[in-house]
């Protein structure tokens, strides 16, 4: 492909040449014009000259004499002068006999004459073999023409006038084909030197010499470009450079992360990692094989699921999945939890062991207070009935203990059966009608079908509802409890609201923390119960039944 200057200076050389061949013919062509026009001006001058005396030696028909005058003045006038009469006869010429020249009656300039028009035309003479130019007008006697005075020349005379013309004009042309080309030559380097200038730039910028700038150029528009493409490189070198700054914060905050992050091409390739992902999975770095079980998670977010543990070499490991917004890409989070699994446990089995050494200790000494309730009196009696309500508080608490160990174990799940849900209703709210009454408070239920069936554990969800009520129950002071059924699509919706106090906003988030409570005097004095988290767990577990 050529260059810039190249392009330009062919351009300028094209049309140099064509001018250089184009005008001169025009002007040759034009002085060939103007000088046979100005001949052709004398010639008819010259001819109507001539008419009065052919005209008198055509009256006294004397030939001889007219041959003889013709012959000195076309000498004098360095031309040709024919006599031709009406029917095409020569009747006189200057250069040559006329008894031996053919008829002139078809000549252009001769028929224009003797239709009283001066007429011209230039030709090859048949009679001489050479270019002439020839003027003919008519020699009027009354208002007939009875013969016309043609004058004629060779064109070469004339034409020998334009040659120092032409040579003169040659040189001119000639310098000035070689002062454009020079200046071609010139202004095509003044034009492209900055345009290559600003290619060199583009290239150094190209190859990461983002500091490169262009120089100043000769016009104002490539001023303006150059200023512009420096502006351009400078704001691009400075976002390049927020840009670097802004990816090694980042990773720099990615890879002292303590959990493992990856992301993940829709082909299950690795696009990003930090350290701790290669340190949790024993990976010497991004490059190393990414284990099918890694892989088999990676494939998991497609399927619709987010998150969840995985067992890995002894290692008990949670993981998360997210979608990246505008891209088929996906981030995973991974995180040790050994520890805390480990811990868990313990805590579990210490809560399953307590609970279930405390049943029988609990279980003998309610039994025995029940027996000296049998034959107390007096001050006895209230004192073994305080024994008995704080011994039935602490066999719930141990029975809360137990059911959250039960449902936080893993591998639990629940026993779903088809269940009515007006019988559900039947066996929870006899256990709370009486409380409710001495509470001074109303206890209903509203249910949208009373033939409502749900596919579900209906133990798990007694203990739901008994929890709510309870709750219910102890929190409200005067008003009523209301459980409203209802059905929406293929779930049903379990709703409990009381006329209590009800749950401050900043608190209502907290809800389903572990063994949280919203006022902890109130709790003390009403007796709280282990009921928000086996509540939560026994929400959330349905994803667990097989």
């Amino acid at each position: 492909m050529p260059s810039l200057f190249r392009s330009i200076v062919r351009g300028y050389l094209w049309i140099i040449l064509l001018l250089a061949v184009i005008a001169p013919l025009i002007v040759f062509s034009s002085l060939r014009s103007a000088f046979r026009e100005r001949a052709t001006e004398d010639l008819i001058r010259s001819a109507r000259a001539l008419v009065p005396t052919v005209d008198r030696y055509l009256a006294n028909d004397d030939t001889w004499g007219m041959d003889s005058v013709l012959s000195v003045t076309a000498s004098d006038m360095d031309a040709r002068i024919t006599v031709i009469g009406r029917d095409g006869t020569v009747f006189s010429d200057s250069e040559k006999d006329s008894r031996e020249m053919e008829n002139h009656r078809t000549r252009v300039e001769v028929i224009s004459a003797f239709n009283g028009i001066p007429g011209s035309s230039s030709r090859n003479s048949a009679t001489l073999g050479r270019e002439m130019i020839y003027a003919a007008v008519p020699v009027f006697q009354g208002d007939s023409i009875p013969a016309v005075v043609r004058t004629s020349l060779f064109f070469e005379s004339h034409s020998a006038m334009v040659s120092p013309v032409l040579a003169r004009m040659a040189l001119i042309i000639a310098a000035a084909f070689i002062i454009s080309v020079v200046s071609a030559w010139l202004i095509s380097r003044r034009i492209s030197r900055p345009i290559a200038d600003l290619a060199a730039v583009a290239d150094r910028v190209t190859g990461g010499d983002l500091g490169a700038r262009a120089a100043p150029g000769y016009t104002l528009e490539q001023n303006a470009l150059a200023k512009t493409l420096n502006q351009t490189l400078s704001k691009t070198e400075d976002l390049i450079g927020e840009l670097s700054a802004s990816d090694n914060r980042s990773r720099a905050i990615l890879h002292s992360m303590s959990e493992g992050v990856v992301v993940v091409s829709r082909d299950d390739r690795i696009l990003l990692a930090n350290r701790a992902f290669g340190s949790i999975f024993e990976l010497s770095d991004s490059d190393s094989p990414v284990p099918g079980e890694i892989r088999e998670i990676f494939g998991r977010l497609q399927r619709g699921k987010s998150g969840g543990k995985l067992d890995y070499q002894g290692k008990v490991i949670a993981w998360t999945a997210a979608s990246v917004e505008d891209s088929e890409d996906s981030v995973f989070s991974f995180r040790d939890i050994t520890q805390e699994f480990n811990l868990s446990e313990i805590k579990r089995n210490f809560a399953v062991n307590v609970s279930h050494e405390l049943r029988t200790p609990l279980t003998a000494i309610k039994g025995y207070a029940e027996t000296l309730k049998e034959e107390s009196e007096g001050d006895a009696d209230v004192y073994l009935d305080v024994i008995l309500r704080n011994t039935d508080r602490l066999i719930a608490l141990v029975k809360d203990i137990q059911i959250l160990s039960e449902v936080e174990r893993e591998g639990s799940f629940l026993k779903l059966e088809v269940t009515r849900v007006d019988d559900l209703m039947k066996t929870v709210l006899p256990l709370f009608q009486a409380s409710a009454s001495s509470a001074g408070l109303t206890l209903s239920c509203d249910l949208d079908k009373p033939d409502l069936k749900v596919r579900a554990d209906g133990y798990r969800v007694e203990q739901i509802l008994v929890n709510l009520i309870d709750n219910a129950i102890k929190y409200t002071e005067e008003g009523g409890i209301e459980v409203r059924v209802s059905s929406r699509g293929a779930l049903a919706v379990f709703a409990v609201s009381d006329t209590g106090r009800g749950i401050p906003e900043d608190k209502q988030q907290r809800i389903f923390e572990r063994f949280f409570v919203v006022d902890r005097s109130r709790s003390r004095k009403m007796g709280a119960q282990v009921w928000a988290s086996p509540s939560q767990s026994t929400l959330w577990k349905p994803t667990a039944a097989p």
